[in-house]
């Protein structure tokens, strides 16, 4: 009986655009030990509208294979399947169940769920130092977007604050100066200020308003 590990067959191909060419990459991208970084990469990638694993995976899957994944002191991944897969609460029943999921699919109307979800990791796992790093593609792209951008307006709760999540969002939302107002003094009571280090998203696709 063979000793040796099993090893995973890492994709080594990305493809890029509809020109049908590929782009070549190594067969795991390391967590940046060899730069003697401090901290761990803390990596959130969001996929696009109906997308998760199955035989036909978008470049956010197949980026996702390329990272390390045995080492959360170095580095940890987040994944999140698109709009319309059922992130999030979803009503009782298969019928009631599926037109959610159209109509997510549709307008994104659980924007919402996804944006916090990536939220929510980062409050759980974030510690000062580490380095986050955000991608997206198509309406992923966009939930990207919308998380750092509460990030920066409303900052990070510490751990276990989930109560405090829908709130932090809510304030998110308003755009008027009474909610960017709250959303500051917020923030000096409640959250910590974090830095992005890296936003990767394409071809992002715009929500119908902010769920």
């Amino acid at each position: 009986m063979s000793s040796e590990a099993p090893t995973r067959p890492d994709p080594t191909t990305v493809q890029s655009g509809t020109s049908g060419s590929v782009i070549s990459f190594p067969q795991v991208i390391p967590a940046g030990e060899a730069l003697n970084l401090p901290g761990r990469s803390l990596v959130l990638c969001f996929d696009g509208t109906g997308d998760q694993y199955d035989h036909d995976n978008s470049n956010i899957v197949r980026f996702v294979q390329l990272l390390k994944k045995d080492d959360k002191k170095r580095q940890m991944i987040y994944y999140q399947t698109g709009i319309g897969t059922g992130v999030g609460p979803q009503p009782s029943g298969r019928f009631t169940s599926k037109i959610s999921q159209t109509l997510d699919t549709m307008v994104a109307s659980g924007l919402g769920d996804h944006v916090r979800g990536g939220y929510e990791f980062l409050m759980q796992n974030y510690s000062e130092g580490d380095r986050i790093s955000i991608f997206g593609f198509s309406r992923g792209a966009y939930t990207a977007r919308a998380l750092a951008g509460m990030l920066h307006k409303v900052g990070l709760l510490p751990a276990y604050n989930h109560e405090q999540v829908p709130f932090a969002y809510k304030m998110f939302k308003r755009d008027d100066e009474e909610g960017w107002k709250m959303s500051n003094g917020f923030k000096r009571a409640f959250c910590v200020d974090v830095r992005i280090d890296f936003v990767g998203v394409f071809d992002t696709v715009n929500s119908v308003g902010m769920q």
